[in-house]
């Protein structure tokens, strides 16, 4: 009892350290997106880009300089520390967890198909497999550009596929949104770090950055898109049964991608607009939230309708009287 207590007490720190380091690295990546959409050209100043914003009654300018001299990096600080504690606390807090107590976790308890050492070896297969398939991927050429879309599809559906077929609904998504962190984190610390540390060096000798590398990144910097996906499905722990236990693990999890993907090209057309809201995402919104109205509207009639009969029977046979649908009846001559 004790050791359970001390476990469950190391699972809630690590937790909330995890939570706080994903917000972090999230609102990070989103400014940083930012910047580059919003940014424009400079022509009087050794930088090429530049951003003015506001915060806390102050007005902030940030340039970004594509061709830095030596001096320019002096001091400059790396900024990777947040995806180190996100990687490490969350591979920690799965562990604590869900390799813990698979059958609760990550199985079906009514499916004894899959022993516990079975799910785990499975979940270690993705977090493993996932970011060694997704690093093949990334060095198709960068002219195939429809294959490069159509294998980063396939890799992601073949898994969602598989876990969804193997583990609990709820299962599958801790699952995917696991992978996916992973192999975002493995993308950032193993390509984008050191290709940084390769510029800096480069600059300091008086060189300049490898723009073929920088290329690659940007291709492989898309994975972005799906970083809503993957703290909407590392929460799905909060949710209640219409998302994790609606009997469409699949269908579910492809859909929560899709909208994470939707919602960042939302986000980056209202900074294309320079922070305006378009019209046609205006009468979207409007036309979703109607579309979602009368579809809670139909439910609940569907509902209500299949309660009925239930409720005149039980009626009925309270009052000692047969069913409505077995009294027959009869009509005076």
């Amino acid at each position: 009892m004790m050791m359970d207590a001390l476990i469950d007490f190391m699972t809630d720190i690590v937790r909330w350290l995890h939570v706080i380091a994903a917000i972090a690295w999230l609102g990070f990546v989103l400014w940083l997106r930012r910047l580059a959409i919003r940014a424009r050209s400079v022509l009087d100043s050794s930088a090429d880009l530049e951003v003015w914003d506001t915060h806390s009654l102050g007005f902030w300018q940030t340039e970004r300089i594509t061709r830095p001299k030596a001096s320019d990096l002096e001091g400059l600080v790396l900024s990777f520390n947040l995806i180190r504690w996100l990687f490490g606390t969350g591979l920690l807090l799965f562990s604590l967890i869900y390799y813990r107590q698979p059958q609760v976790y990550l199985l079906d308890p009514a499916d004894a198909s899959l022993s516990s050492h079975a799910a785990i070896a499975l979940s270690l297969a993705g977090l493993i497999g996932a970011p060694l398939i997704n690093e093949t991927i990334n060095r198709i050429p960068l002219h195939r550009t429809i294959l490069y879309y159509v294998a980063c599809a396939l890799h992601v559906l073949a898994w969602t596929s598989f876990y969804a077929d193997r583990y609990s609904q709820h299962g599958a998504m801790i699952q995917i949104g696991a992978m996916l962190g992973t192999t975002v984190s493995v993308s950032i610390l193993g390509n984008l770090y050191p290709a940084t540390r390769a510029a800096m060096v480069a600059v300091m000798r008086g060189e300049q950055p490898d723009p073929i590398r920088k290329q690659y990144w940007d291709r492989r910097n898309q994975h972005s898109f799906l970083l809503p996906a993957i703290v909407f499905l590392m929460l799905s722990s909060h949710m209640g049964s219409a998302i994790k236990a609606n009997g469409h693990a699949f269908a579910t999890i492809v859909i929560v991608l899709a909208l994470s993907v939707a919602s960042r090209h939302v986000i980056e057309m209202v900074h294309r607009n320079h922070g305006i809201v378009p019209a046609l995402l205006r009468w979207a919104g409007v036309a979703a939230a109607l579309a979602l109205v009368l579809a809670l509207v139909w439910l609940m009639v569907i509902e209500h309708q299949a309660n009925l009969p239930a409720t005149a029977d039980a009626t009925t046979a309270g009052a000692g009287l047969p069913p409505a649908s077995t009294v027959s009846r009869t009509t005076e001559p």
